[in-house]
């Protein structure tokens, strides 16, 4: 523990060496001066948790050292008790607060009054130096997730536009190479323009994942009333194409209304039909979304038939670009934008570990 430094002023020695005996501890420092002009002096080097200051000292006197402490900006919040074997009068006591003073007491001290004074002025000292260096710390903190902010809307602002740009021109530029020269190629060079074809179509896709990721991260906490039937059919709607050339039907339970933002809702949701339109097996494409109360929250369900997800994947898939698919497999970017949507409506999300024909996905909500 950081030693305190405590300040004795008292122009008898033998009085200074008394006070010094009485508050001495391991985790103090003790400084001594037998002048006002001494006191000042070391204060201007040292912080100190509390001055014992007496009042009847040669030359500059106890109150007029009390009052050039409170005009100098570094002395002026410093504890001073005032000891003094003069007259108990009520002036001299007015005048020792009215300098400043945040205690008076008198000769001969009651040891166990004045060690109780100090340590409860020292214990004040401690904790309002532990909570300046909190303060400190909480300011270095803003400073760095204020600049990660700005650095974050850069990315923001050159996924959205200096990234997307040269990809548009990639996919343009190699599908209408592809199509000028269908048939032509020999079938490696073929194979390599179309891994082209769709390697930029990924990236298309992995630039807009990541660009929703960051828009999700920037939605503010306005909560409002969201009926759940009208996300997912917006969401089906969304996907309408996707869901017609696979033959896949979305059916449903009658869906909650609940508290939170509607772009989370439907981030969730899409992202989790899109996830069932990937992983889809050779069955007709069955999708079921559901929903019940539970304690304190709604439980919603998405529901598929098909591959599934091995056990040992079914936290692994939350990752940021993970993905298990290979090649045509998404972007990696989907499931780990659902956890991060389920965090900021205070729920969560997770894989049905139990479930074999197909996937379950469960997301909590508080009610």
């Amino acid at each position: 523990m950081t030693p305190v430094n405590l300040l004795i002023v008292d122009d008898k020695p033998e009085n200074v060496v008394a006070l010094e005996e009485l508050l001495h501890r391991h985790d103090r420092e003790v400084f001594k001066a037998t002048s006002g002009n001494d006191a000042l002096r070391l204060m201007l080097r040292h912080d100190f948790a509390v001055v014992l200051l007496d009042v009847e000292m040669p030359g500059m006197d106890g109150y007029e050292t009390a009052e050039l402490m409170r005009s100098a900006e570094r002395t002026k919040l410093v504890p001073i008790i005032f000891v003094t074997a003069g007259d108990r009068s009520e002036e001299r006591m007015f005048r020792g607060y009215a300098a400043g003073a945040v205690d008076f007491l008198y000769k001969p001290i009651n040891a166990r009054v004045l060690e109780s004074k100090v340590d409860v002025l020292v214990d004040i000292y401690r904790k309002t130096r532990d909570l300046e260096r909190a303060n400190a710390a909480l300011a270095r903190t803003g400073t760095a997730l204020r600049e990660r902010v700005a650095d974050l809307e850069n990315v923001s602002r050159t996924l959205s536009h200096d990234l997307r740009a040269p990809l548009r021109s990639i996919r343009s530029f190699s599908t209408s190479l592809a199509d000028a020269l269908s048939g032509k190629l020999e079938p490696e060079a073929q194979d390599s323009l179309d891994r082209l074809v769709r390697a930029s179509d990924r990236m298309a896709r992995m630039v807009d994942d990541l660009f929703g990721l960051l828009q999700l991260s920037s939605i503010d906490q306005l909560v409002t009333d969201v009926d759940l039937n009208g996300v997912l059919d917006e969401v089906t709607e969304n996907l309408r194409l996707d869901l017609s050339q696979a033959g896949g039907e979305v059916s449903r339970d009658h869906l909650p209304v609940v508290r939170g933002h509607k772009m989370l809702f439907v981030q969730i949701l899409q992202n989790l039909l899109a996830n069932s339109l990937k992983f889809r097996g050779p069955r007709a494409l069955r999708i079921h979304v559901g929903a019940q109360p539970i304690a304190g929250a709604w439980l919603l369900s998405v529901t598929d038939n098909g591959v599934g997800i091995p056990a040992e994947h079914r936290e692994r898939v939350f990752g940021l670009f993970e993905r298990l698919g290979g090649e045509n497999a998404g972007t990696g970017v989907g499931l780990a934008l659902c956890r991060r949507a389920a965090e900021k409506l205070n729920g969560r999300i997770w894989v049905d570990a139990a479930h074999s024909d197909g996937a379950v996905f469960y997301v909590t909500v508080p009610r």
